[in-house]
């Protein structure tokens, strides 16, 4: 009862300040998104592919070509087809050699001299587009590279955009001219980029943004495959299961503060956890022999070992971080013969994610470290605030443990992995003000040696009321070049999804709420409604007129749709603080709330947090926090 009784009480102190602070007039800079400005290319000289929608350009691939790569051949004539109405025949390179080519993948027609590729440099998923004489080359790694490259040249040269899995603009355009000095090259600086959230799962949308995880929906080899996991997160409680605990509770986590075994997490200095875990694996890969990544990974609770061999280890290596690293290097020492291109993944979360001492993992072990704790509306390596923080932690300046965190994994480990997080667990619907941050984020990983990044968003299925759609494609750009101008891709975005006309009222917004977040509070995924930013009247009615002005300029109802269904959002974050309409003093509140509710069920929303699906009928004397 003590215990409750404090909590409420700084739950009380939380609110109240943070209304204080929301209410203070401190001063808030409009939101620098990041990344390099894009500037339009000056072009002195063209080459013309098709005139009037008629060429004599033919596209040439390999004889022996990769799945992939007949698949860019194949796409790059059929978006040319879409843009000119102009279909350029597909021919082997063991035809004879035209005057106008565009050559795509590895063909026969490199040489030293003039078509010189270096696909060693290129890897798998880096790829080259040159003009040679009146020739384009289009030339990649043989199991993605060259398909991104189709779709790069596509977006970059001739302006296709792919915003989501169902909105994309073809420019029509029956005249195609490039620059006749085009030459660059692109590597991703990640080998692994996955954005989860609901519309990165399309198979089909995902290698066009050059996203290459096959979590939740698998990619064909025709669209270049991808980095496949065996089990993918808190895999120990498989690999390892309840069902052994009665027979042998010694290899599960014994806790001092019990007394006893516990079920929680398992006890990683045992010989059969070891023995169990390398059987149970070995059945995992051989049943996927495809897969490249193996996780070996913690249970997602705080549990860890406290048994006396365990507690030794922790003491050796610092912490259990060490204790992890050791055994998880055992499990790929054990394997790694039998499956050599296998990596064995492991977490730095929670309980493990400082690094530890006197250990170094593995060369074929990857580290995922886990954001979990952070702040999301400053940058990772300068705000040191985490949740569930002391009230009295909230006004001073913490520098970032996370920081120090990935400087030192970076150090020791020659595959580090990130789990970041990009929305808020408790609240989906919730505002979640973290777009000026995803820039800087994304670059802080680049610069300490990241070789892959998870984003996990909203997974659960059905649709985003909250700038989900926005938000997976600025990660999938980030992830491919954490130094594009995300300004000008969001702007881009807003108006194809919103109407050139509504954008700048979106943009207003989210201008808004960003530089609000940024000045006065800090930002957790598993945020409660009255943790977050508290708007004083006057800012409400501003942010409620850029919706009615958005509302009102939409030019089609699929416009008109996507406003409705976003500004969803912002009345589920007023509901739940009665502002506004959903008032404690406002006779019709009750109705605005029915309102609200049909509203997320007819837009397609079907949870308002993670674990919970939307309540049949709910009392709409209650806020949306109660709904589910």
């Amino acid at each position: 009862m003590y215990k409750e009784l404090v909590s409420f009480l700084l739950s009380i102190v939380q609110i109240v300040s943070g209304f204080i602070i929301g209410n203070l007039n401190i001063s808030q800079a409009p939101p620098d998104y990041g990344g390099i400005k894009h500037e339009e290319v000056v072009v002195s000289q063209y080459l013309t592919l098709i005139e009037n929608g008629e060429s004599d350009y033919v596209i040439v691939k390999g004889a022996n070509c990769s799945k992939s790569e007949l698949t860019a051949a194949q796409e790059l004539q059929n978006y040319i087809f879409q843009i000119s109405g102009c279909q350029l025949h597909i021919t082997d390179d063991t035809a004879r050699v035209r005057p106008h080519e565009i050559l795509v993948g590895k063909t026969n027609r490199e040489n030293p001299d003039e078509f010189f590729i270096d696909r060693k440099a290129l890897g798998d998923e880096g790829f080259q587009v040159k003009v040679v004489d009146e020739n384009l080359i289009i030339a990649g790694g043989e199991l993605r590279g060259t398909l991104y490259g189709v779709y790069n040249f596509l977006e970059e040269q001739l302006g296709c955009r792919w915003f989501t899995p169902d909105l994309s603009h073809i420019p029509q355009n029956n005249t195609l001219k490039i620059d006749a000095e085009l030459n660059y090259k692109q590597v991703p600086i990640f080998e692994y980029r996955d954005s989860y959230w609901v519309s990165a799962f399309n198979a089909e949308w995902k290698p066009k943004l050059k996203l290459n995880s096959d979590r939740v929906k698998s990619i064909p080899d025709a669209l270049g495959g991808a980095v496949s996991y065996a089990g993918f997160s808190h895999t120990m409680k498989g690999l390892v299961p309840e069902s052994l605990f009665e027979e042998h509770p010694e290899y599960f986590s014994y806790r001092e503060d019990v007394g006893e075994y516990t079920k929680d997490q398992r006890c990683l200095t045992n010989e059969g956890v070891f023995n169990t875990t390398v059987e149970n694996l070995r059945v995992r890969l051989q049943a996927n022999p495809n897969v490249q990544i193996a996780s070996v990974t913690q249970n997602d609770n705080q549990e860890y070992c406290q048994c006396p061999n365990c507690k030794a280890s922790d003491e050796y290596y610092a912490g259990p971080s060490g204790t992890n690293i050791a055994f998880v290097n055992r499990v790929a020492e054990a394997l790694e013969d039998e499956f050599p291109n296998v990596a064995f993944d492991t977490f730095a979360y929670q309980y493990t994610r400082k690094p530890p001492e006197n250990i170094v993992p593995r060369p074929n072990v990857i580290v995922r470290l886990c954001s979990i704790e952070c702040c999301f509306c400053h940058p990772l390596d300068q705000c040191g605030h985490q949740r569930n923080e002391p009230v009295t932690d909230m006004f001073r300046d913490i520098p970032s443990d996370f920081s120090e965190d990935i400087k030192g994994w970076s150090e020791i480990c020659q595959r580090l992995y990130i789990w970041d997080y990009t929305t808020n667990f408790n609240l989906y619907l919730n505002i979640f003000p973290n777009f000026h941050v995803l820039s800087a984020n994304m670059q802080f990983f680049a610069e300490n040696n990241v070789k892959g990044v998870f984003e996990q968003g909203n997974y659960n299925g059905g649709k985003s009321g909250e700038f989900g759609e926005l938000r997976a494609y600025l990660l999938a750009k980030l992830l491919w070049d954490p130094y594009c101008d995300l300004e000008y891709h969001m702007t881009e975005f807003l108006e194809a999804y919103y109407g050139k006309d509504s954008a700048e009222y979106i943009r207003a917004f989210i201008d808004k709420i960003c530089a609000k977040a940024a000045a006065t509070e800090h930002l957790f995924i598993f945020d409660w409604h009255y943790q977050g930013m508290y708007f004083n009247y006057s800012e409400r009615k501003y942010l409620n007129s850029l919706w009615e002005s958005a509302k009102n300029s939409a030019s089609t109802e699929e416009e008109l749709d996507n406003i409705k269904r976003s500004e969803l959002c912002w009345r589920h974050y007023k509901a739940n603080l009665f502002n506004d309409e959903f008032s404690l003093l406002n006779p019709g509140r009750i109705r605005e709330n029915e309102l609200l509710y049909n509203d997320i069920l007819d837009h397609g929303i079907t949870r308002l947090t993670e674990h919970r699906l939307i309540k049949d009928s709910p009392n709409f004397w209650q806020r949306p926090i109660e709904w589910a």
